[in-house]
This record gives C-alpha cells, structure tokens and sequence, in this order.
C-alpha cells in the first residue's frame, strides 16, 4: 500500500508548526516483470548496484529468509547523503504501511488471550462510540478494522505530517476524527458510503484505532505493548514506534524525494511531480511518456549539476499505529520469519500456527479476493506470495513470503522509486529460490563438515594445491591452521 505527498498547505496550531501534507497509499498488488536470470551473488550484487545508480535510490537495505533463518544480506548506499553515512546492518527505515502487521500481530495476541471476539462490536472496548453515520445499526467489529472493510476513510485534510513525532495523543485524535463532535469530523469524507463488512476500503485511520483498541484492552500504551510482546521476545533491538525513543537519530535513513522531471500526474503507478518543479519526477518513470515527457530535455541537459537528492525531514503522524515504525531490514526478517514457520522464530513463539492461519485466510472474498487480516496476497512473476508493502514521503519497503518455497524477502528505501524495487525484489526472488548457503568447512560439498573433509586439507598441503574452500582463514594459502580450523569445526558440532 503506497501513501505519498502530492499537496503541500501551512498551517499553525497550537501545539507546533506542522506541515499539513495530502497522504495517498497505493496498492500494487500485481506486478509482472520477466525473469532476471541471476545466477550467483556477484550477478545478484552487480544488478542491485546498477539499479541503485540508474534510478537515483540514495540508500537500500535488502535480506532474505529461507526457512527459519536470514540467510543473506546486503546495503547499498546512503542513509544520510549530507553526511556521508552509509546503509548498514543497523539502519533503521520508517516502514510505512509495512508497520500495519506489527499492529496487527499484537492485536492476535490478545485475541488469543480471549480478551475480545473478533466479530465484536469495537465500541465494547473504546471509551468512544465509532458509527457509521450512514448504517447507524450496523457495529463495526475488529475483523472489519483488520480487512479494511470497516467503513473508516482516510480523510487526507486531517492527516499530517510533523518534523517529529506527532504532538496529538492518538485517542484524542481519532476522538476528534471518528465521533459527531469532533474538529476533524466530516461524515462523508470520513466513511465510505457501503455498510461496514460490504466493501473494501484500504483504511489507515482504522488500523491506527486497532492500536488503540491494543491500548484499552492490554491498558499499556500501544508502544510499550509491542515492544514487550514483539521486538523484545524476537531481538528486534532496533525497531521503534517514536523518533523520541531512538538514542542517535543517525542511525536513522533520511527519507529523500528525488528530483526529475515534469509531466502530468501518474499516481496510477506510483509517479508524482510537483506543481511549479520543472524537474520532479521518479527516473524509474521514464518508459511513460505522459509522466516525464521532457526528462531528457529538462533535467538531464539543463541540471547536470544538480544533485537529484532532496532531504525530507524525519516525521510522524497521529495515526501512527497505520505507518510510523521505524526498524532494520535484520529485524523486520526475524518477525516475517515468525510468520513463516508457524509464528515461530529461533524458538520463540509470538501466534499460535491456527492464528496465522486465521491471518492468512481471505475472510471477505467477495469484497477483495487477496487481503487477509492485514497482510495480503499479491501475484509477481508467477510467484503467489504473501505480505504488505509500504511507501511514504521518501520511503518505499517491501516484506513478502512465498508460502510454496519458504523464502522471503524484505527491501527498505529512502526514496520512492517503485519500478526499481520490483526490479530488485525479482532478482533476490530469484537468487534466494536457488541459493544454497555454504557450510564452512565443507570442502567436498556434502553440506557437512567431517573428517573426510580434514583428510582433503591434508591431500592438498601434500600436494601443494589451492581450493578457496579449503582456505578456511582466507590467508590465501592451504596450510596446518586451516586443518585446526575444520577441526574445531568438528568438535563444536559435535
């Protein structure tokens, strides 16, 4: 689901100067793209490099799970260009709509704990009503909230940004958003005109009321909850809801909008300029002569030497339970392969395998024939998997399984270049499926390291041959410390 600046208006309020900005999610469900025909890593490398540079992504965070474990990673890049700090292991990207399976993890986990019916009227457990203004009778339940059936809209006039965390308390916000009384009120923009559990609507607004019903149900603050419940059990060590509680803000990849050309607006397909900017368009738009017809002319021949590179701010929302986590592509792979295994990951069990499943069911086909309780399924190149996706002002990230093959990826950006992801998520889809990691130690590729492999060490120091296998150290030589090295290989299996 893609959501993206495309208006810009000031407003003062008495909290803070925040910059009232029109949010738009896409959803892009469906992508083909033909085959990469990426063979090993350094293919794998060399492509994701070149897509970098052509499409102007200013940093890139890419891993891939296959069965329980990350088994590949890699970073591309600048988290902060003005300041020369490269992506790496620890940078931590906003995941935008990504974050929406964390809200709704922690809400399972406390249906789990039988602490409200799934089918239930929320207003059981909100300290406000929330009606549909056009079927007064008709309750909205969690499953509605979950599988954006509920009737909520996204009423972008009242939902903006701020340099900084969002100054308004989430319960006051939605307060003031969902109920008759409130300042941010508007019964036709704020719900769709079918009746709750009918129709499908992508709703940000609903899934920040899930984080606040997590409140009232587990009376923690939503943060807190998911941290105890979540980040913690799994090691995600450098996952956050809020700016205010990460320690160095440069461990955080500054989001960039990336100048290009102009052109008529193509928000169909995740391309946008700005009125007045003669040179705002994404280069991954190019092939759509209606969006950047004058790329060429304008910002390549006339702006040679100027940087394409436009530093945001780091910003929040009210609604942030719907978008604002902040985390690793490491950490998001430990909680995407939770799901993957059962709700399992390195022995720690955060859903049951039913819920999953339950999560992974299309409980409203007639409505949307691909979403489940928040994660949804798309079709890419002949694969079916399962995730959610994400874009935001300068971010754009990618989390989906394969359920047939046990392989998952995730891309995080701080940039919008969406052609470019899929291009990159096509190519480790395709590496990951064929990858088979290398066991240290296994000299003969029987994918264990035994004594047979301590006698072919010995057979090439006698004979003096070189195998980069063999060369357990990496000094470049085969030689009695590498046989050390397999040896205590061996023990420590054993």
């Amino acid at each position: 689901m893609y959501r993206y600046l495309f208006a810009i208006l000031f407003l003062s309020i008495t909290f803070t100067q925040s910059e009232y900005r029109v949010r738009q999610d896409f959803n892009f469900s469906d992508y083909g793209s033909e085959s990469s025909n990426v063979r090993n890593e350094q293919q794998l490398l060399d492509l994701i490099n070149s897509i970098v540079v052509e499409n102007n992504i200013p940093g890139l965070s890419v891993t891939f799970v296959k069965g329980q474990d990350v088994v590949w990673d890699s970073y591309f890049g600048f988290s902060n260009i003005d300041e020369n700090i490269q992506v790496d292991e620890n940078t931590m990207f906003i995941l935008s709509s990504v974050s929406k399976t964390i809200t709704a993890t922690a809400l399972m986990q406390l249906w789990e704990s039988n602490l409200f019916d799934i089918n239930e009227s929320i207003n059981n457990y909100l300290p406000f009503d929330v009606i549909h203004p056009g079927f007064l009778n008709t309750p909205i339940t969690f499953k509605m909230l979950l599988s954006h059936t509920s009737g909520i809209s996204d009423n972008w006039g009242f939902m903006p940004y701020y340099d900084g965390d969002s100054p308004i308390d989430l319960q006051y916000y939605l307060e003031q958003y969902l109920t008759t009384e409130g300042d941010y009120y508007d019964s036709n923009l704020n719900f769709t005109n079918s009746e709750p559990g009918t129709n499908f609507e992508y709703s940000n607004i609903a899934v920040a009321l899930i984080g606040l019903l997590i409140q009232e149900i587990s009376n923690q603050p939503f943060n807190d909850f998911c941290r105890s419940n979540i980040f913690e059990p799994l090691g995600m060590e450098n996952t956050y809801w809020f700016l205010s509680e990460i320690e160095d803000l440069n461990k955080v990849a500054m989001p960039y909008l990336i100048d290009g050309a102009s052109g008529d607006s193509c928000s169909e397909i995740g391309c946008f300029y700005v009125q007045g900017n003669s040179c705002f368009c994404d280069p991954s738009c190019l092939d759509y002569q209606d969006c950047c017809p004058d790329y060429n002319n304008v910002c390549v021949e006339n702006n040679n030497d100027i940087s394409p590179f436009n530093a945001y701010m780091h910003y929040g929302y009210s609604d942030y339970p719907s978008g604002q986590l902040r985390s690793t592509s490491k950490d998001l792979s430990k909680f995407m392969s939770a799901y993957m295994n059962d709700g399992i990951q390195d022995g720690v069990r955060i859903l049951n395998s039913q819920t999953i499943d339950y999560i992974k069911t299309i409980h409203y086909p007639s409505a949307n024939s691909s979403q489940g309780l928040i994660w949804y399924y798309k079709n890419q190149s002949g694969r079916e998997l399962i995730g959610h996706n994400g874009g935001d002002t300068g971010s754009l990230t990618e989390m989906f399984f394969s359920p047939s093959n046990e392989v998952g990826v995730v891309l995080l950006t701080n940039s919008s270049s969406y052609n470019a992801l899929m291009e990159i998520e096509n190519a480790v889809l395709d590496f990951a499926e064929n990858f088979e990691p290398i066991v240290l130690g296994d000299i003969n590729s029987d994918n264990t390291t035994n004594i047979q492999d301590v006698i072919l060490i010995i057979g090439m120091i006698l004979n003096d041959q070189y195998n980069q296998l063999a060369d357990i150290n990496s000094d470049s030589s085969v030689d009695v410390s590498d046989i050390i090295l397999v040896v205590n290989i061996i023990l420590n299996i054993n």
